[in-house]
């Protein structure tokens, strides 16, 4: 049996070599790879379709992935709150909230970091409730299914902005924000605890004016009463205080 097989694969080798016209032909017989379901390509005109009425399913596209949302019907069928999404990509309505006809639209390249991020979960979200099953042929996708020059940009934008927000969470941890709390006759009163900031931790730290570039200073717990060209110290409070009264 094995013998067979290895002659015949001998054969269609020195076939594809003495006659390369030949290989076109033998590529039908060749396995093919799997496509998978979420590799399915839509157009805006076939998306559109799944809406519950045209078809039975429920399908709306995030940055140009598109999932099924028929299991959420209730929020997503027609008339029901979120229906506004089936059957499109309105990605920066979900950041914008505006639902109107002339509200429908992809593109978020401009939008802020935060907001950014705020999308990018919203595509976790559904990666993680709904069955993803295809692509939108459009601003992200082209129609070989692989990302357009537009959707390669927001990707590197996303990207930079869970860093920065990564960042931010590293900066926080190293530099816990102060407790605040303002009183009529007192005025502002800025202090330091073990868990101020929402950062539990097993020391509390004298309060410091944090200065970070394009910002407004905000007041930071430092372990250890250091200055440096960003960390300042507040003005009439003693450099060692754990609680520190703002002068305005």
């Amino acid at each position: 049996m094995f013998v067979k097989i290895a002659l015949v694969s001998i054969f269609f080798a020195l076939l594809a070599f003495y006659y390369p016209s030949f290989v076109p032909f033998l590529a039908k017989f060749a396995p093919q790879k799997p496509n998978p379901k979420n590799s399915r390509l839509f157009t805006p005109e076939e998306l559109q379709l799944y809406n519950g009425n045209d078809k039975p399913e429920l399908y709306l596209a995030v940055l140009g992935k598109i999932f099924d949302v028929s299991k959420g019907s209730k929020h997503y069928g027609p008339g029901k709150a979120y229906n506004f999404f089936v059957g499109k990509d309105a990605s920066r309505s979900f950041i914008t909230g505006k639902f109107g006809d002339n509200d429908v639209d992809d593109r978020v390249s401009d939008l802020s970091q935060e907001e950014l991020r705020s999308l990018n979960h919203w595509v976790g979200f559904y990666g993680k409730e709904y069955k993803r099953v295809g692509k939108l042929i459009g601003s992200y996708y082209d129609k070989n299914g692989e990302l357009t020059g537009y959707g390669r940009e927001v990707k590197k934008l996303i990207e930079v902005a869970e860093l920065a927000k990564n960042n931010q969470d590293l900066d926080k941890i190293k530099y816990p924000p102060c407790n605040v709390e303002w009183g009529a006759d007192t005025g502002t009163r800025v202090w330091c605890s073990n868990k101020s900031g929402g950062v539990t931790r097993d020391w509390v730290g004298v309060p410091r004016q944090l200065y970070q570039p394009g910002q407004d200073y905000r007041c930071a717990c430092v372990q250890t009463p250091e200055l440096s060209a960003n960390l300042k110290e507040y003005e009439g409070c003693d450099s060692t205080s754990e609680s520190c009264f703002v002068k305005t």
